[in-house]
Order: C-alpha cells, then sequence, then structure tokens
C-alpha cells in the first residue's frame, strides 16, 4: 500500500482520481490542509506528468488499516441517519447505520454520498430502489432503513459487493438483490420505483439510456462537479423527466429527477 501526499489537489485531479477509484482523504494539520491518496500501485509517472508536487510513503496493511480508521469517525450521512464504524463512537440518532470500511467503496464521509442520502431520505418508503454502483451499500442500507419495500443493488466491483455483502448483513438488510454486474444484468421491462446513480459524471453519461430504461418515477443522479452543474443539465438526456430538486456541498452537486 502506497500513500502519497500532496499540499493541494485542483477539482479537475480531484476527478481524475475518481476515475481511477482512488481514495482521497484530506485533513488539516495546524490550519494547512493536506492530500492523502492510497493506492495499490505507484502512480509517481502519473503526478509528474501532470506537475504535481508529492511525497509518497510505503505503508504495511496493518498500518494501512489503522491509518484508514483514524480518518473514519462517526457522522451524520443526512438527517435522522448517523453512520458509525465502532460502538464505542456510535452517535446518537434516530437511526444508525453501521459499516465495515473498505478502500473507495463509500463511507459516508463524501459530499456526493450524503447529497444522495439527503435526495433518498424521504423518497423511498414503501417503494422499489435500485442502487447503481452500490459501492459499500450504504445508500441501499439507507433505503432500507428509510422504509423500502424492495432494493436492488449492482457494482461491477467484485470487492465493493463482498463489502456491500457484509455492510447489508450488518445492519439486518438481507442481500438476496445484491449482484456484480451492470445494467446488462437486468431484464429491459424491469423497473424500479427510485433509481439511484451516485457516479462521476462521465459514467452518468455512458448509462444514460439504462437510468430512463430502468426507472419508474424518479431518479436521483450525485457525482457531479459543482462547476459542470449547468452543461450537464444541458446535456444529459432527462427523456420524459423533469429536475425536480438541485443541492449543492462543497464543489459537488446532485439533483433529483421526476417522470
Amino acid at each position: 500500500m502506497y500513500k502519497y501526499i500532496l499540499k493541494i489537489i485542483s477539482d479537475d485531479l480531484y476527478e481524475e482520481l475518481e476515475n481511477k477509484s482512488l481514495t482521497v482523504v484530506e485533513d488539516n494539520f495546524g490550519g494547512e490542509p493536506f492530500f492523502y491518496i492510497y493506492t495499490d500501485e505507484r502512480i509517481d509517472d502519473f503526478l509528474k506528468g501532470i506537475n504535481v508536487d508529492f511525497n509518497v510513503e510505503i505503508l504495511e496493511d496493518a498500518t494501512w488499516q489503522n491509518y484508514w480508521k483514524k480518518f473514519l469517525k462517526p457522522s451524520m450521512l443526512t438527517e435522522g441517519v448517523s453512520c458509525y464504524y465502532d460502538e464505542n463512537e456510535k452517535i446518537p440518532a434516530s437511526q444508525s447505520i453501521k459499516l465495515v470500511p473498505a478502500m473507495a467503496f463509500g463511507t459516508g464521509t463524501h459530499p456526493t454520498t450524503r447529497l444522495s442520502a439527503a435526495l433518498i431520505r424521504d423518497l423511498t418508503d414503501g417503494r422499489s430502489f435500485l442502487d447503481v454502483g452500490c459501492g459499500s451499500g450504504i445508500l441501499s442500507i439507507l433505503a432500507f432503513v428509510s422504509g423500502a419495500r424492495t432494493i436492488y443493488s449492482f457494482d461491477n466491483d467484485p470487492a465493493a459487493v463482498l463489502n456491500a455483502k457484509i455492510n447489508m448483513q450488518l445492519n439486518g438488510m438481507s442481500c438476496n438483490s445484491l449482484w456484480c454486474g451492470d445494467f446488462r444484468s437486468l431484464q429491459k421491462n424491469v423497473c424500479f420505483d427510485v433509481v439511484c446513480a451516485n457516479i462521476i459524471s462521465s459514467v452518468l453519461y455512458e448509462i444514460n439510456q439504462s437510468l430512463l430504461e430502468h426507472a419508474k418515477s424518479d431518479i436521483i443522479l450525485s457525482g457531479i462537479m459543482k462547476n459542470e452543474i449547468d452543461e450537464f443539465i444541458n446535456t444529459f438526456n432527462f427523456g420524459d423527466y423533469n429536475v425536480e430538486n438541485i443541492i449543492f456541498e462543497d464543489n459537488w452537486a446532485a439533483l433529483r429527477i421526476k417522470k
């Protein structure tokens, strides 16, 4: 495991790192921000090629686990729902989600996850829900604790699916409708009341038509950079859907569209 230390990360670089499924953690020591990138492979040439200054450390597996836990503190995922990783650090909330953290699969701390959660919270009670690119399963679990009738979740990364299965079981949720794959795993006539895709915008464009084909009523789209939202709204094919809500956090945006 390698730990890259950067003092500055631009929005464009952040998006490139997200495209590469690299974990980025921001911390602040004495008012000075640092950004940590954790990866199993060296990315020296990539960073040098875009003229980014960095330092790199080699971490043993046990060291990585300790580093990761240090950054993961209990937090509010959305109104009334908290996330925690250690029973001793659980914070008061009407509902809580327990997670076993794994690299880059969604821990509830990233703005795109919280934006998705804010749009999901009051939308899923008694309805069917599809989690596209489920990662850790956190949004599926949120739909579960928010009263969704049926929940289907998939990811194309087997490691993410394994992590999601563990987290779903931890929270008393069935994982019978969790699988490794993509939209091609679904029959064309299978639709869901709510479809959520918390994925970078370039992938949202790729799966645009599939999102429309498999949604009955509501689609939640997150992972869009704030400075891209106007272009996204002008170029994404919304079909028979209208934009109902757009919300922002830090440099990110999410929206809900409704038929």
